[in-house]
């Protein structure tokens, strides 16, 4: 029997799902553009070229490479970006959204599929640290619109983390980065252990990670940073100024974060709700990316995990929205079509009965869909009115067409 599923690593999303999903693509939308942020689309396909500019080895393997071998899908929003920002001239900064599905080649697994949605803010041409104060509000701000609470910062930046891995092994930093990168997933015994397995003196590996995640508030923290790095400990504590006009966020320096090896050259941070729900945002300052595509300039991002805040939201239902307008009997049919007209004319998401079911049935079915169901009978036609249901709370009254649209549509 032929197999007519999706393909590998990929879903259909049915109408609930996906009205689901695209209310959370509108409410970061929303988001992003009280920030400024102004939409920005590229292509799904994009020359392999410009995507090996700046994937490593795992993500060449990843590619879905189109036949003729010189094009691929792309993996991220940041390549098209960079490569759109290095052969255009935009007023400085140049603030731009992307929330848009990406794809990788690599093995399927619980909450990881081949293809998947980014919800991607970057500002370019902004070298002040102005730029990472306002991503991470902006995000936070998205988050909140999802419904979240309790979002929490964590900032740190790759100059010190970078200088601290420097002084414990000089010449392996990379190597240390990529092993403190591990730290949450293995222990902070397991991340000794392979230090000291790298070549680090256990004391000198284990007084590491106990000053990196020793307990303590931010300007002990900050004051750690500043023996590494004086001038990323000033970017740190600037950022930490600037977030708090913003409102009130919690933004906690951790010294131990790492990300984007080889990519992020200044402020980095994760944004997670908790530690049962993990990580569902991260970011930082790229500077060098652009100059990849021929044209050098400062830039900072951050990503939303909308698969992982898809999943976070589990069952939360989609908001109901919109109008059922039903006729009591098929010879009031006509008088319904003209009221879908005038509401619609009014900005409202209409629908009517197309398959001449009875009022209980069309009632069942909106109840399915619709926030408001406007019932229209010959006492309704007569006098140019609904009666108007709020299917949530139940309250229902006869009112005028103007009336009904305004309720629908607020």
């Amino acid at each position: 029997m032929a197999d007519y599923t999706a393909p590998k690593g990929m879903r259909d999303f049915l109408p609930d799902e996906a009205a689901k999903r695209e209310w959370a693509v509108d409410a970061i939308k929303r988001a992003y553009r009280k920030f400024g942020f102004a939409p920005m689309d590229t292509p799904a396909l994009e020359t392999v070229e410009v995507l090996e500019r700046k994937c490593g080895e795992e993500i060449k393997g990843q590619l879905f490479r189109i036949d003729d071998g010189r094009t691929a899908l792309r993996f991220d929003l940041t390549v098209p970006l960079s490569r759109v920002a290095s052969s255009n001239t935009f007023k400085k900064p140049f603030k731009r959204y992307c929330i848009a599905p990406v794809w990788r080649r690599e093995e399927p697994q619980k909450g990881r599929f081949r293809e998947f949605y980014q919800a991607d803010a970057d500002i370019i041409g902004c070298p002040t640290v102005r730029a990472e104060a306002e991503l991470i509000a902006c995000a936070c701000a998205a988050i909140s619109e999802l419904g979240f609470s309790g979002a929490v910062v964590r900032l740190n930046d790759r100059r010190v983390i970078s200088a601290i891995a420097s002084e414990l092994l000089s010449g392996k930093e990379g190597e240390v980065l990529r092993i403190l990168d591990k730290r949450e997933k293995i222990g902070d015994a397991a991340t000794v252990e392979m230090l000291v397995a790298a070549g680090a003196k256990q004391k000198d590996a284990q007084k590491l990670v106990e000053s990196l995640t020793a307990a303590g508030k931010n300007e002990a923290r900050l004051a750690l940073a500043s023996k590494y790095s004086p001038e990323a400990a000033e970017s740190l504590k600037e950022i930490l100024k600037l977030v708090k006009e913003y409102g009130k966020i919690d933004v906690a320096i951790d010294l131990s974060l790492v990300r984007g090896l080889g990519y992020y050259t200044g402020a980095i941070f994760e944004i997670s709700l908790g530690k049962e729900m993990g990580s569902v945002a991260g970011g930082g300052r790229y500077d060098n990316l652009l100059s990849m595509y021929g044209q050098a300039d400062t830039a900072v991002g951050i990503s939303l995990g909308f698969e992982r805040l898809m999943v976070l939201m589990g069952e939360r239902a989609a908001e109901k929205r919109g109008v059922f307008v039903a006729a009591v009997k098929d010879e009031f049919y006509s008088y319904a079509l003209s009221v879908a007209a005038k509401l619609r004319a009014a900005g409202c998401e209409v629908q009517t009965d197309l398959n001449a079911r009875n009022l209980k049935k069309q009632m069942d079915y909106a109840a399915g869909c619709c926030r408001y169901i406007a019932v229209v009978g010959e006492r309704e036609k007569k006098e140019g009115k609904v009666t108007l249901r709020d299917l949530e709370s139940g309250k229902e009254e006869m009112i005028t067409i103007e009336e009904a649209a305004k309720r629908a549509s607020a």
